[in-house]
């Protein structure tokens, strides 16, 4: 760990997207995630979401950066009224910097910059060392965890009144799909264009449904019969007919960490964010991109 004594010498700088930040950034994250992020992924994810820029924080140390938070701006639905807000995403902090409680001063500096920006929610995934932080240093709402299911057959999505969803459109949903990490794949079945990521060997996952009508132009282009897998896995939350089909809950012991769904109102007008599991759509192309 590095000597307290240095720790003046570390520099919070607001994320100013340039090139160099970008390979300074993909540097960051294999040493923290052990994946290669590119610079053109982040170019992608950061600067051509039609709903804005991404908002991000660095910690830099003799000019290198050491720590890093980000928020990408999405739209959500609430309570049948529409928002700006954002998703909390990548949270890199070197392993030689850690317990100076950077990450704190990351992210209310972003959330800060979010909250200038005219958003009034973050919203993210976590697992559940980092629920903890977001619950008890910034007061965000835990709202329950994620499902995962995974099994055989159709998977009947049953129509009900949804509190909370995160809103696309044919420009931010087009965007999504050019994420240059997957090879996603869609089919059009019973009016609704589904799309599947074959990324696991053993598992098609569906990450979204999208109405035909509202969305015919996005999969003009996009349209493929997607490749067979035996078994479908299922991650997010939502009214779904689970009962007497042919899926069962992910094992615990198999997950490599289980996911919560948290939501905070940044706006100082009090919104109701009471929402239950139950009345909640949240898909997993709404927040997974890596």
């Amino acid at each position: 760990m590095i000597e307290n004594k240095k720790f003046k010498d570390i520099k919070i700088e607001t994320g100013k997207l340039t090139e160099n930040e970008f390979k300074d950034l993909s540097h960051l994250f294999k040493r923290v995630f052990k994946k290669k992020f590119s610079t053109e992924f982040l170019k992608w994810y950061y600067l051509l979401n039609p709903n804005g820029p991404a908002l991000t924080n660095n910690a830099y140390y003799n000019g290198k950066i050491i720590g890093h938070y980000a928020l990408i701006p999405i739209r959500i639905k609430l309570y049948e009224e529409e928002f700006n807000a954002a998703l909390s995403v990548f949270t890199a902090i070197d392993e030689n910097f850690r317990g100076l409680y950077l990450f704190n001063e990351l992210a209310n500096k972003t959330f800060e910059l979010a909250k200038d920006e005219g958003k009034e929610f973050i919203i993210g995934v976590s697992n559940q060392k980092s629920t903890k932080l977001f619950v008890r240093y910034f007061k965000f709402k835990l709202v329950s965890q994620l499902d995962v299911k995974f099994g055989i057959g159709k998977i009947k999505k049953l129509q009900s009144k949804n509190n909370f969803k995160v809103i696309w459109n044919d420009k931010s949903l087009s965007w999504r799909l050019k994420n240059q990490r997957f090879d996603y794949q869609s089919n059009l079945q019973n009016k609704e264009f589904f799309v599947y990521n074959n990324f696991y060997k053993f598992f098609k996952i569906e990450i979204g449904r999208f109405s035909q009508n509202q969305f015919s132009s996005t999969f003009k282009n996009f349209r493929k019969k997607y490749n067979f897998r035996f078994f479908n896995l299922w991650i997010g939350l939502g009214n779904y007919s689970w009962k007497n089909s042919l899926y069962f809950n992910f094992p615990e012991k198999l997950k490599p960490a289980p996911l919560n769904f948290i939501i905070k109102d940044i706006s100082n007008k009090n919104h109701n964010i009471a929402i239950t599991k139950e009345s909640i759509d949240f898909q997993l192309i709404d927040f997974d991109i890596f």
